[in-house]
């Protein structure tokens, strides 16, 4: 019996196509620029890989709320001088630095020259009244734009900009840009397309 792929199989199947090509390009550019020290390019892309697993992480396991009565999933859509400055925040059961459990995350860029983190930034809590704790994660980022994947029977589903709803999206794509400076490591500077499963 002929049966074609469930919209789960492609997202996976372009997720795991799109971390094979990103690491190709990346090795290919240092390969190339032979002005960058291999240390320093070694060390940026380990450092790329480790942030790009930590959001995979998180988002993979995201809820759409924290608790009977808590903080649910939503993806603000937002701009600042005609740069995307979305925001995403959601529960997740994913290890953070705050432990094993649910933790509410807040992604969003800062560059407020009164605290010390810039860039792609975490607010992360435990229960509502907590304090966050803010993680820095990409210091060089300059931009963050969010599109979540609206289910659609019988297609391959609709992309929009922002979200809430009382369910998850299909899927999230995350894309950061580069500060002025244009120091955004290389494995950053491709989007990031996590699946998830709409019905938890």
């Amino acid at each position: 019996m002929n049966r074609g792929f469930t919209l789960m199989e492609v997202l996976i199947g372009l997720t795991v196509a799109a971390l094979a090509l990103t690491a190709g390009f990346a090795t290919l550019g240092f390969i190339t620029d032979s002005d960058e020290p291999v240390d320093v390019a070694s060390a940026l892309a380990l450092r790329g890989a480790t942030t790009r697993n930590l959001l995979t992480e998180w988002l993979a396991e995201a809820r759409y709320q924290s608790g009977r009565r808590g903080v649910t999933f939503q993806g603000l859509d937002g701009e600042v001088w005609s740069t995307p400055a979305d925001e995403l925040i959601f529960p997740t059961t994913a290890s953070t630095p705050l432990g094993v459990g649910t933790t509410v995350v807040h992604l969003y860029i800062d560059d407020d020259n009164d605290t010390p983190e810039r860039g792609l930034v975490a607010g992360l809590i435990e229960m509502e009244a907590d304090e966050p704790r803010v993680v820095e994660l990409v210091p060089e980022a300059g931009s963050l734009e969010l599109r979540y994947l609206v289910p659609v029977e019988g297609t391959t589903g609709e992309w929009v900009t922002g979200w809430l709803s009382n369910r998850l999206p299909g899927a999230i794509e995350l894309i950061l840009g580069p500060t002025p400076n244009d120091t955004l490591p290389p494995l950053l500077r491709y989007p990031l397309l996590v699946p998830l499963e709409a019905t938890r």
